[in-house]
Parts: structure tokens; C-alpha cells; sequence
């Protein structure tokens, strides 16, 4: 889900969410208040100054920022089974012309 917009059924939007605001889970949420829960797989993780970088592909690539510590008590590795989460409000959606093709998801 989205926040609500003035759409019709069928258009194409692109859809933007902040790397920090995607909560990850290494079991299956359940009873939560955020509506978009992706299941996934870790594809990377690489440590940038002090946060943890992890790519999630779930059909399409998410960037997700953590703590180390965070990573740590996930027991993050590459292959490893996650699930995203991610509030309604913080998706974000944005102009067809508005994202570079490489960084959108659809």
C-alpha cells in the first residue's frame, strides 16, 4: 500500500522508499500496524563508515541500512532468508521522470 493518490487502477508508478525506513526480519512478521511486508533473500552486505548496507531481492532489489549491531543479532549472510517491512507512509510516490531507471521500482 501506498499513501493514497489520485491513480486509476493499472497505472504505472514508481515508488520510492528510504533505505533506513525498511525494517528487516528474519522471521515472519506477523500482527503489525505496516502494511507491505516482502519476502526475501540477502543478495549482499557491505559495511559503508558505520552503517551495515544490505541488498534484499524479493523480485526487485531493495537497499537496506542497519546498524552493525543490528545486523549482528539478525545474523545477516548472504542467501539468508528475510522479510521486509515497510510503512505505508514512507512510501513515496514520485514522477515517472523522477528516479533514474536503475534505481526504480515498479
Amino acid at each position: 500500500e501506498v499513501p493514497l493518490a489520485r491513480l486509476n487502477l493499472g497505472d504505472a508508478v514508481r515508488v520510492a522508499v528510504r533505505a533506513g525506513d525498511i525494517l528487516l526480519a528474519t522471521m515472519p512478521p506477523a500482527q503489525l500496524s505496516a502494511r507491505n511486508v516482502l519476502e526475501g533473500r540477502v543478495v549482499s552486505l557491505r559495511q559503508v563508515d558505520i552503517t551495515l548496507v544490505a541488498r534484499v531481492q524479493c523480485g526487485v532489489e531493495f537497499e537496506v541500512h542497519l546498524t552493525p549491531g543490528a545486523g549482528e543479532s539478525l545474523q545477516l549472510e548472504n542467501g539468508r532468508r528475510v522479510w521486509l517491512v515497510i510503512k505505508t507512509y514512507s512510501c513515496h510516490l514520485l514522477a515517472e521522470d523522477a528516479v533514474t531507471p536503475s534505481r526504480t521500482v515498479r
